[in-house]
């Protein structure tokens, strides 16, 4: 995290996401570079009706937002280069921007939208998270102060591209938790095999002993889980804090994992190049479900 881009917008989260950037920067020893979003609605409304004097108002606006800038920085008594963008569609010039400096952590507060203004018009964060190349921290100005770091790391080894980003994710959930001197956490969850037998019905050959199969079953899959993730860690020189298996859908547990003040490291499908079909568009991966439930930071890892 030598080398991050800080996505500002100009509204009251601006300062909350610089102070993180700039409590990183300091222990990790990273530099940072300032990315403004600027829009306004006049935009629009040129486009439909026009008016003489557009320029200079969108120039006034322009303006404002780079005193705006100004003031924020001179708050932390730090300078910062930076680059200030107008426009609606800002996630292809935040992506753009932040392969140009060669970016590895974007920054950047989160945006809650509700699931049928999702369906009927995918929000710029989610562009972002799908299109970016470099890890994406989503700060969640809420959040007073963190206190733990949670590794949402799956021991499904569906692919080679799965195994490694779940080293990824475990690598950078680590150099996050060192930078912020906090607790690291390592959660995996498995499904609730006890709920299997609502869903299949009785088997023959086996009356009475189902539930015993299906417990038995569960309690082998967390001992394997927790195997995979300790291996996993000795591998790669980790040490967590704590270790966790969960039992129940992963978007709800880990959000319960992370609580209020922790911050949630997890893989993004885009990094196993899976392109956005009706079904993502439709359920969201599992990144992108967690950030409707997680009440804490969230860095999804690409």
């Amino acid at each position: 995290m030598k080398n991050m881009l800080v996505v500002l917008d100009g509204s009251s989260s601006d300062e909350h996401v610089l102070r993180q950037a700039i409590q990183l920067a300091a222990t990790s020893g990273g530099n940072i570079h300032l990315f403004m979003t600027v829009y306004d609605s006049i935009e629009e409304l040129n486009r439909y009706v026009g008016f003489d004097n557009y320029q200079e108002v969108k120039q006034a606006i322009l303006d404002e937002a780079e005193v705006k800038l100004r003031r924020l920085t001179d708050k932390f008594g730090d300078h910062f280069t930076s680059t200030m963008h107008w426009g609606r569609r800002w996630h292809f010039h935040v992506i753009s921007e932040a392969k140009k400096i060669s970016a590895d952590l974007v920054i950047k507060a989160v945006q809650r939208h509700s699931r049928i203004a999702e369906f009927l018009h995918t929000p710029e964060d989610w562009h972002l998270l799908r299109g970016a190349s470099c890890p994406v921290w989503l700060v969640n100005d809420s959040t007073a102060q963190l206190n733990r770091v949670v590794a949402a790391f799956s021991t499904l080894d569906e692919t080679e591209n799965h195994r490694l980003l779940g080293e990824r994710v475990l690598q950078k959930a680590s150099e996050l938790a060192t930078a912020l001197n906090i607790e690291l956490h390592v959660v995996s969850v498995v499904p609730d095999w006890s709920q299997t037998q609502a869903i299949v019905g009785p088997m023959p050959g086996m009356p009475g002993q189902f539930p015993t199969v299906i417990a038995d079953m569960g309690a082998q899959a967390l001992e394997h889980a927790e195997d995979v993730i300790r291996e996993t860690l000795v591998k790669l020189a980790i040490d967590s804090d704590v270790i966790e298996v969960r039992r129940g859908f992963a978007d709800i547990e880990l959000a319960d994992a992370v609580g209020d003040s922790g911050a949630l490291v997890i893989g993004s499908a885009a990094a196993r190049k899976l392109t956005a079909k009706v079904a993502d568009k439709l359920f969201g991966n599992t990144s992108e479900k967690v950030i409707h439930h997680v009440r804490g930071d969230v860095l999804v890892v690409h």
